[in-house]
C-alpha cells in the first residue's frame, strides 16, 4: 500500500497493489483529477457551484430529444446497472480505495437483482404452490397514498404492509418505470416456468412442485434473452459501429477484444465505468413522462400529461399535500400501469415512443433536488456525481483520451476534465447527426468494453457457451410471442423482451390489465 500524500490540502487515495478485487481501475497509472482549489471545503463548494451553474437545464427548456434512443432505455439502463453493481459501503464524505470496496452484485449479467439468492435462501419471494415461480402483488392505493383500492387486480410487485417491494434489489423500486420493468421481468420468468411445467405459458393457476433443474433451465433462458438484447440492442445503440464490432468480434465466435478493460482471474467492476462512463444515463432523464392514456380525473393522467420521476420541488408542498410524480418505495399507484409502447419502439404507430433526453452536460429539472445520507438535504444529482468522482480519485478525461490514443477535446474549466463531465461533453460535441445521440470514443470504449468483457468473462453467458445463439433458436421463448419474430423486423430488442413477458404494450393492454389483472 502506498503512503498517502497531500496536494492542494486534499488527502490522496491510497493506491492498492492488488487490482483483482470486485472494484478496480482501468487506468491505474494515470494521476487523479485534482481540484484547482486549495482546501477540501472550497473544492466541494466549487463542485456545487459548477453543477448549479454549468450542468442545470433551465426549467421548460430541458426537453432536448434523443432521436436514437426511446425513453425506456434510460430505465432499462438503470435496471442493468442494478444487476451488475451495488456498493452500499462507500461514502461521499471520505476518500475510498476502490480495491477495498465490495460489490454486492456479481459482475455478471445474471439477473441476481431478480433472483436474489434463489428459492432455497429467499423463499419469501417465491410461490410455494408453483415451485420456482415468483409471487406477485396487486395495487392497493391511489397515487396520493391515502385511498385504499378494494378488490384491485392490477399487477404490482410483492410488497410488505408499508409498501416496500419484496424483491432481489430494493433499488428497482426507486421509481414507477423501473419497478414496472422489474415486474415485467418477474412475469417473463413466470411464463417460462409455466411453459416448462405445464406446457402453457399463460397457465398461472396449475400448481407444480419445485424442480431444481427446471428452475435453472428457466433462469438460463431468461438470462440469455436478456443478455442478448443488452448487447445487440442497448449497447449497439450507444456506441459507434466500429467500437461495437471490435469489442465482441462475431466473425471469431464473439471473441472479446479489449483495449482498456482486462483482468487476470475474473472480471471486476471498474470505477471509471460505474462512477463516470455509465452515468451518462443521468443525462437521458426527461423532465417528465407520459405513462399511459388512461384519461380520468381521479388519476391525473391522460394523453399529453407528463409526470416527473421526482418532483423538482420535493414530494410534498408546504401544506403537506403529496405532489404527483413517479417516485417509488411506496405502494404502486392505482391505474398507473406503464404502457410500454410509450417507452420502446414496439410498432404501435402514432406518436410512440417518447424519446429519451439527449446525452450532454446538462441534467433536467426532474433531478435537480435529491436527498443524500441519514440527515438529508437537497443536493443536485450532478453535484453528487462530481463529488463521487473526486472522492474516488478518477483520472482526468483528457488523460484517458490520450491514453486511448485520442486527441482530447477543449477544456474551458478545470471541472470539465472530471471524467464523467468529459464523457458527457464528448457526446455533445459529436458531429451534428450524432450530437447527443450516442457516446463518443472515450465513453463508448469504456461502456462497450466493460459489457463485452462481462459477457466474455461469465462462464454461464450465451457468449461463452453458444456465441451465435439468438432468441429465436429457443422454441420455448418463441412460444411466448404472438408473432415469433423481432417486432421491428431487425434484431431482437428490449421491446421483444417485454412482449414475451406479457407486459401491457398498448392502451388496450393497459385497460385490460387495470380491470382484470391481465392483458
Amino acid at each position: 500500500m502506498s503512503v498517502s500524500s497531500s496536494r492542494h490540502g486534499i488527502t490522496s487515495l491510497p493506491r492498492s497493489k492488488n487490482y483483482k478485487g470486485p472494484f478496480g481501475r482501468l487506468f491505474r497509472k494515470l494521476p487523479p483529477w485534482r481540484s484547482p482549489h486549495g482546501d477540501d471545503a472550497t473544492a466541494i463548494a466549487a463542485l456545487r457551484d459548477f453543477a448549479t451553474n454549468a450542468m442545470s437545464e433551465t426549467v421548460g427548456q430541458d426537453n432536448l430529444d434523443n432521436a436514437n434512443l426511446p425513453a425506456g432505455y434510460t430505465y432499462f439502463g438503470q435496471f442493468v446497472d442494478h444487476d451488475i453493481t451495488f456498493d452500499p459501503t462507500s461514502s461521499l464524505m471520505r476518500q475510498s480505495d476502490p480495491e477495498k470496496l465490495e460489490n454486492f452484485r456479481t459482475p455478471r449479467l445474471d439477473l441476481d437483482c431478480l433472483y436474489g439468492e434463489g428459492p432455497a435462501d429467499e423463499p419469501f419471494m417465491y410461490d410455494k404452490n408453483r415451485g420456482g415461480a415468483f409471487l406477485l402483488g396487486t395495487t392497493e392505493q391511489d397515487w396520493t397514498g391515502e385511498k385504499d383500492i378494494a378488490g384491485s387486480k392490477e399487477p404490482d410487485l410483492l410488497r410488505n404492509r408499508q409498501g416496500r417491494a419484496i424483491i432481489g434489489d430494493m433499488r428497482n423500486d426507486e421509481n414507477v418505470i423501473v419497478s414496472q420493468f422489474q415486474l415485467a421481468m418477474l412475469r417473463l420468468h413466470n411464463r417460462v416456468m409455466q411453459k416448462l411445467a405445464t406446457g402453457d405459458p399463460d397457465d398461472d393457476t396449475t400448481e407444480f412442485g419445485f424442480d431444481g433443474d427446471r428452475f435453472q433451465e428457466a433462469q438460463r433462458k431468461v438470462r440469455w434473452f436478456y443478455q442478448y438484447v443488452v448487447w445487440n440492442d442497448f449497447i449497439k445503440r450507444l456506441v459507434s459501429d466500429a467500437i461495437w464490432t471490435r469489442v465482441l468480434d462475431k466473425s471469431d465466435n464473439h471473441k472479446f477484444n479489449g483495449t482498456v478493460y482486462d483482468w487476470n482471474y475474473q472480471p471486476f467492476m471498474p470505477v471509471e465505468f460505474s462512477v463516470a462512463a455509465y452515468r451518462f444515463g443521468h443525462s437521458l432523464i426527461r423532465p417528465g413522462y407520459q405513462i399511459n392514456v388512461n384519461n380520468d380525473a381521479e388519476t391525473g393522467l391522460g394523453f399529453g400529461i407528463e409526470l416527473p420521476i421526482f418532483h423538482p420541488n420535493g414530494p410534498e408542498d408546504n401544506a403537506g399535500n403529496i405532489r404527483h410524480d413517479l417516485r417509488g418505495f411506496r405502494s404502486f399507484p392505482h391505474r398507473h400501469t406503464v404502457q410500454w409502447d410509450w417507452f420502446f419502439d414496439i410498432d404501435s404507430g402514432g406518436p410512440f415512443p417518447q424519446p429519451a433526453r439527449r446525452i450532454d452536460t446538462k441534467l433536467s429539472s426532474a433531478v435537480f433536488a435529491l436527498d443524500e445520507g441519514p440527515a438529508p438535504k437537497p443536493n443536485m444529482l450532478a453535484f453528487l456525481n462530481l463529488l463521487r468522482s473526486m472522492r474516488l480519485e478518477l483520472p482526468k478525461g483528457s488523460d484517458v483520451a490520450q491514453r486511448m490514443g485520442l486527441t482530447p477535446h477543449a477544456i474551458n474549466d478545470p471541472h470539465e476534465d472530471i471524467l464523467w463531465h468529459y464523457i458527457l461533453k464528448e457526446s455533445q460535441i459529436l458531429p451534428a447527426n450524432n450530437s447527443g445521440r450516442m457516446l463518443g470514443a472515450v465513453g463508448g470504449t469504456i461502456v462497450a468494453e466493460v459489457f463485452g468483457g462481462l459477457l466474455d468473462g461469465d462462464p454461464m453467458s450465451f457468449v461463452r457457451n453458444m456465441p451465435n445463439w439468438k432468441p429465436d433458436d429457443d422454441a420455448d421463448l418463441m412460444s411466448l410471442l404472438d408473432n415469433p419474430a423481432p417486432v421491428n423486423g431487425g434484431d431482437w430488442e428490449v421491446g421483444d423482451l417485454l412482449r414475451a413477458s406479457g407486459a401491457p404494450i398498448d392502451a388496450n393492454d393497459v385497460a385490460n390489465t387495470i380491470a382484470n389483472g391481465r392483458n
